[in-house]
């Protein structure tokens, strides 16, 4: 059976897996596309004793909580009331209460806040982290009828929206300006809801992330002082939830901070001192010193923390990290995959598990590791896995992110798949992976097949050049639905990792003031390989689309070569000088990866140097541009000024624009704009290519 766009909307996702404290049970979010609702259903699953039972059906479940070893937290609103209360705008959230022995879900209590965590503490008292706007830092104290009043009054008002400090806007969150995240106490055995409520940090503080302590009685929380302009150093806290004593571990002028954790009774970061390669150089290992005061690197191995292999089908997000006999379990992107390390107690950093794919998340049951993970080119399912030995990890070089060789000496762990929720997607074709050496540098490259191409090597099949975003991501050996798609529909598609992509080392990664330089090279580079390997590609049937950084790479191959026949660039910049100043990121962005600054009196010029907007009138490629309304990382105006001045150039051009959809379009937009966008992809090929 071929892949239609319509198994995009059979296709689950499996997220956030978390074991209990006693690790007899684990718990999961399953969540699937609702067509007919044009959005996202989410329950919760139970993992035990190997078996898995669905624990909810509301179809709104989509994180949670354990409040105790058989009991979950989850945020949802399922009465008018509630339901009502969200669509107004009113800062509040409800959770209920399930078990995990069966029964249905009950109502726990209702916050004055806007909830992102929570957390049991014992006792009837919770952690939470909450937006909160610093126009009304003491909302959560008034009563339900005041908070209703200024919702409302909140509401009027949004025909203005005022800001004095940079980033107002952020892609998925819209207007920021004001806004903070600040940890509270609950305490559900207060009855007057002013008291139940106590603030914990300071209302000026917005915090990024924070870890608890597992005796509970501490906690560590990062982020920075709301200021004009966002700092990229982040402060470290530790606050005593006994006394409210607080010291600061961390100035803010000295790491950009990833995870921050306790390690038995020390304080262990993940971070980066941005000292080289500002904002995508890789993370080191640090380890608090109480004697000096000072944080010091646990070993100079760079980390390439968390999971960026890309896919079109990963739901909802999973913990990074954990903690487990002393030592440090977490994601790290090597090469093309996604693989699980562990920081011994003699802080070694080493392979763990790896499957062939992407792992997305992990727990621990007993002794028995349990992996989400995209395996065999299945979309996400979940697997019991048996994790390296002592032995077999003693012989395999831990740090394999320049070393191909070292790399593919990491065996696939044997799995024992749990879940079959995606059992009747089609079979998806495996890309087959080669390497080359260009400028002195090791790159790799994938070619999906049709079958119809692989039987017959004499013919010619038009071929998609697909281009990641980032560009600190990688593709991999893994289930991609719009790749699988266009497969079925007679096209071969190529893509790379060029210099810039993640899973190696920072001098591999670093493309700063080389935007279309080296990258773009090794990009020609590979498709040249492919040509030279596959003669099934018609070298005149060429087409080339990306998103994000890919999408600027798109609008840099138009301007700068017409080898492709089409092209469809999405969600892209074009113009590095406006980018500065409408994208949420771009006041960093723009100067640290064009490796320039305010300090350079030619900073404009470089960053227009790198635009394709400047080449723009050297274009002959026929570009389609996908935008999104609620785009705030790449704004529409980046797409707008393209299209504009293609059709002024008379380039043959066409532009769509989705409506209430942001950057996530083609990985979380709502199932009527994903189904249009690859249709528009498709047919603008069918067109101009095949």
């Amino acid at each position: 059976m071929k892949t239609s766009i319509e198994n995009l909307q059979k296709i689950s996702g499996l997220s956030g897996i978390k074991a209990n404290e006693r690790g007899d049970a684990a718990v999961f979010v399953r969540t699937e596309m609702d067509a007919d609702d044009n959005n996202y259903k989410s329950n919760l699953f139970l993992l035990r004793q190997g078996e898995i039972c669905q624990l909810t059906s509301g179809g709104e479940e989509s994180s949670f909580v354990f409040e105790d070893n058989d009991n979950l937290l989850f945020s949802a609103a399922r009465s008018k009331k509630e339901k009502e209360a969200g669509e107004s705008g009113l800062s509040e959230t409800t959770y209920y209460r399930i078990s995990t022995k069966g029964g249905e879900a009950v109502k726990a209590f209702t916050l004055p806040l806007n909830v992102s965590k929570l957390e049991a503490l014992g006792d009837g008292k919770f952690l939470i982290l909450a937006d909160i706007s610093q126009n009304n830092t003491e909302l959560f104290a008034k009563s339900r009828e005041e908070r209703i009043d200024y919702a409302k009054k909140k509401k009027d008002d949004s025909f203005a929206l005022e800001a004095e400090e940079i980033p107002f806007w952020f892609n998925g969150a819209g207007f920021i300006a004001a806004q903070s995240a600040r940890l509270f106490i609950y305490d559900s055995s207060v009855c007057e809801p002013k008291s139940a409520v106590k603030p914990l940090t300071e209302s000026n503080y917005d915090i990024s992330s924070y870890f608890l302590h597992p005796n509970k009685e501490k906690l560590l929380y990062f982020g920075n002082y709301i200021s004009p302009r966002v700092k990229v150093h982040d402060t470290l806290f530790e606050l005593d939830l006994k006394t409210g004593a607080e010291r600061q571990i961390v100035r803010d002028d000295f790491l950009s901070i990833s995870d921050a954790f306790y390690w038995g009774d020390s304080i262990v970061l993940f971070a980066s001192d941005m000292q080289k390669l500002g904002l995508n150089q890789n993370s080191h290992a640090y380890l608090y010193d109480e004697a000096s005061g000072e944080m010091k690197r646990l070993s100079d191995r760079e980390i390439q923390y968390g999971n960026s292999v890309g896919t079109d089908v990963n739901y909802g997000s999973s913990l990074a990290r954990l903690i487990k006999d002393d030592a440090v379990y977490f994601l790290e992107t090597n090469w093309y995959r996604s693989i699980l390390m562990r920081l011994s107690p003699k802080g070694k950093i080493e392979p763990y598990a790896m499957v062939q794919g992407s792992i997305t998340g992990f727990a621990f049951l007993d002794n028995d590791l349990y992996l989400t993970a995209f395996h065999d080119m299945q979309p996400a399912e979940l697997y019991k896995a048996e994790p390296y030995s002592e032995d077999v990890c003693a012989g395999l070089d831990s740090d394999a992110s320049g070393d191909e060789a070292a790399f593919l000496a990491w065996p696939v762990t044997q799995l024992d798949r749990i879940t079959y929720f995606n059992s009747d997607i089609p079979a998806a074709i495996r890309p087959e992976r080669f390497t080359f050496r260009h400028e002195e540098v090791a790159l790799e490259g994938f070619v999906l097949l049709p079958p119809a191409a692989r039987e017959a090597e004499h013919k010619s099949f038009p071929a998609i050049l697909d281009i990641h975003g980032g560009p600190k991501t990688v593709y991999g050996d893994i289930y991609f639905h719009e790749m699988q798609y266009w497969l079925s529909r007679g096209y071969i598609v190529i893509y790379t990792n060029p210099r810039g992509s993640d899973g190696r080392n920072d001098a591999f990664s670093d493309i700063r003031g080389d935007y279309g330089g080296r990258d773009f090279r090794d990009i020609m580079a590979f498709v040249d390989q492919a040509l030279q390997i596959y003669p099934q590609i018609d070298p005149e049937r060429l087409g080339v689309t990306g998103g994000s950084y890919g999408g600027f790479m798109t609008n840099w191959i138009v301007t700068h070569t017409d080898r492709f026949k089409a092209a469809a660039t999405q969600r892209s910049i074009s113009n590095w000088t406006s980018f500065y100043g409408v994208s949420d990121i771009g006041f960093r962005f723009a100067f640290d990866q064009n490796n320039t600054s305010w300090a350079d009196e030619d900073a404009f010029s470089i960053l227009w140097d790198h635009s394709p907007m400047k080449y723009v009138r050297q274009a002959k490629t026929p570009c389609l541009i996908i935008h999104s309304e609620e785009d705030y990382r790449c704004p529409l105006e980046q797409g707008a000024q393209f299209f504009t001045a293609l059709v002024d150039a008379g380039i043959a051009s066409r532009i769509v624009i989705f409506n209430k959809e942001n950057h996530e379009l083609s990985r979380s937009g709502k199932p009527k704009g994903r189904k249009k966008r690859l249709n528009e992809i498709t047919q603008w090929f069918d067109k101009y290519v095949k």
